[in-house]
Parts: structure tokens; sequence; C-alpha cells
């Protein structure tokens, strides 16, 4: 399969409805199937799924928690890193489509709705050497990539996790070449909605409109900006190296974000943003307690994006065996006085080994993509 949509939700995903539609509409039902990993909280969704994807000729699969643990019964250790009533279960959607031979994977929130944009078709940019693509760079080295966006009122925001020392007026700035790169994510923004911190969001009533004009989509050039995992698309090469490790909470995909952005620039490669836009109907929240749970790791942030900058890579081969060189390395250096940071890469440490194993003894080879 060219491309498999993960998903995992305790709704009835609904919004499927509108995605399958854009699948159809802009040609891609033959090479494009729709993964659902369900979780204790799932209603009874299947005869749902089963007739959307016979209404509108996409392949849906999904796969409950008896499914998913005969699915993958040959790979206990790697369901043993995912509690139950957890999102991070998508990412064991993202594995099973791996094994599967997808060449890409969209992760979406169940609170994201297409636009009128072709989804899976901008997102088909990921995995691909394009001649001629618009790279931002600047002279710190950090972008705000929500300067691409219009918003209500005209209040700029800045992306969740974004680290605080780099909220500067040069963030909001780059210059642009074109160039040759290969995409290895591909983060689709966000409108209504955008994910951001919930101190911006107990602030200011931000409200993303469109996406201003000039901008479609664009890669990074020696400058990095944070990602989540929705509306994100990744490369099958990077599929076995993402990993939220619990101690991260909130933001531990942004920390896993920054390990990426450090991956592609070691092997000079891109990250890009801009389209296929989404918006988001986000999920019922308290702020108050998502900004309890924020503030622990935005204290250590600042910390940890300059400690992942400023270790050394040497292994060249391929991105798995980068990254476990990167989290090992990352394991032996990070400071005690950081014990968010010190129990992550601990964690991820733990995610590589179980994955290199894994498709050791299944494939008898190392990860290669």
């Amino acid at each position: 399969m060219e491309t498999t949509i993960t998903i995992t939700t305790i709704h009835k995903p609904t919004f499927i409805e509108d995605l399958c539609a854009n699948i159809n509409e802009f040609g891609h039902s033959e090479e494009t199937n729709i993964l659902v990993i369900g979780d204790l909280k799932t209603p009874p969704i299947k005869d749902y799924l089963k007739r959307l994807s016979k209404k509108f000729n996409v392949s849906i699969q999904y796969l409950d928690i008896e499914a998913q643990e005969d699915s993958l019964s040959d790979c206990q250790p790697l369901l043993e890193l995912f509690d139950y009533n957890t999102p991070d279960r998508v990412i064991l959607g993202g594995m099973f489509a791996y094994l599967q031979g997808t060449k890409r994977i969209i992760a979406v929130d169940d609170d994201n709705f297409v636009t009128e944009n072709d989804f899976v078709g901008y997102h088909s940019i990921t995995g691909i050497t394009r001649d001629e693509l618009p790279l931002l760079k600047n002279k710190i080295g950090w972008f705000n990539v929500h300067v691409a966006l219009e918003e209500k009122f005209d209040i700029p925001f800045y992306p969740r996790g974004y680290p605080f020392s780099k909220r500067v007026k040069e963030s909001n700035k780059a210059d642009m070449e074109w160039g040759k790169k290969k995409v290895i994510v591909n983060q689709g923004l966000v409108l209504e909605d955008p994910d951001i911190d919930a101190i911006t969001r107990l602030v200011n009533p931000i409200c993303a409109t469109n996406i201003k004009y000039g901008f479609g989509t664009f890669g990074l050039l020696n400058t990095w900006s944070p990602f989540n995992y929705q509306n994100t698309c990744l490369c099958r090469e990077l599929i076995p190296c993402y990993f939220r490790p619990k101690s991260g909470l909130r933001n531990a995909d942004i920390w896993t974000s920054y390990l990426f952005n450090k991956l592609a620039e070691h092997f000079g490669d891109t990250i890009t943003f801009g389209q296929p836009l989404v918006k988001q109907i986000r999920n019922e929240h308290n702020l108050f307690d998502d900004l309890d749970i924020e503030l622990e790791n935005n204290k250590e942030t600042d910390y940890f994006v300059e400690l992942v900058r400023n270790t050394p890579i040497k292994t060249k081969s391929n991105y798995f065996e980068a990254l476990y060189e990167l989290v090992d390395n990352l394991s032996k250096n990070v400071d005690n006085k950081y014990p968010m940071a010190v129990s992550f890469f601990k964690e991820y440490l733990v995610w590589c080994e179980v994955v290199g194993n894994l498709y050791q003894t299944h494939y008898n080879q190392k990860i290669r993509g």
C-alpha cells in the first residue's frame, strides 16, 4: 500500500466520512487505506466503518484490542510498551502498517476535519526528493511555522512546545531559497483551533482562518521547528523511529520531533510544513490540567533542544541506526538535574532495542526502510 492513514479513537469517528469523500474526490482510493486502532473505551464501530468502506470504496481496517494483540502476537515486547486507554496506541498502528509494507503513514486525530484540499495528495510529498522545493532558514536556526497562518485577531502565536528562549522576533522571519531535498516528514497546518500551549489558550482566543498568500508547502534548511502527531505524514524510513515516551507527558510528541529535526539535518533531508490544511474542532480539555502537565516539560525544553542539537551523530547508514546512536549518546550525557529528559531518553532507548530486536528476529536483517 502506498499510504496508510492511522487513527485511534474512543469516539464514533464520524470525521472519517469526509476523509473518505476527499480520498475519492482526488482519486486516491486504490493506493490508500485507513487503519483505525481501537481502545478499551472505543464504542462498537466495526459495522459503521464497514458501511463507510463500502459507500466510498475506500479500504478501512479496524483493529480492536483483541485484533491488535492477535496481529502482533509475535511482537509481545512491542505491545507491552503501550498502555490501554492512551492515544499512543496509534503508534502500534504505524508499526503494523510498516510491517505490512506501507510506504508512508499519515497520523490524524479524531478532531481533525479535512478541508477542500487534496489530503493524501499533498502528504504524498513525503519520501520523495523534490528538485525545486522552497526552503526557509534564518540566522538563529529556529522558525515559527505558524507565521504562515492568518489569525482572526492578528495575534502572533507559536506551536505547542516551541522553546521559550527561541520565541523572539527573529524566529518569525526567514530567508527563502529553492533547493533539492528529500522530504521525510510533512506536517499539514491546522485551522480554527491550532495546536498551541495551554498557557496561550488561556490568555488568547487563537483562531487560524487560512494559510497566508505566498505560503504553500515549504521545507526548513538547518532551521528547526516542532511538529505534533496529527495531520502528520512520515516516510517509511521514519516509521520505526517514531515513539512517544510516557515520561514526556503531553509534549512527548514535541520532544520526539526535535530528535527528527536533528536526524533530518544529519542526513541533509528536510521536514516540510503547510498543506494539506485541516480544521480542528478540538475535543474538550481542562486547560488548567493541560497547563500543569505542560509546565513540567516546558521547564526542561530549552535544555533538551540544546543537548540534542549539540550531540553528534556518526552513523550514515540509515535513519534507525542513526536514531539509536543519538538516543544512546543522549542517555549517557543528559544532566540528572533534568529528570524528565533523563527518563525520556531511557524510555526511547528501550523502544530502539525492542524495535531493533523485533526486526532482526523476524527479518534477519537491520532496519533499512
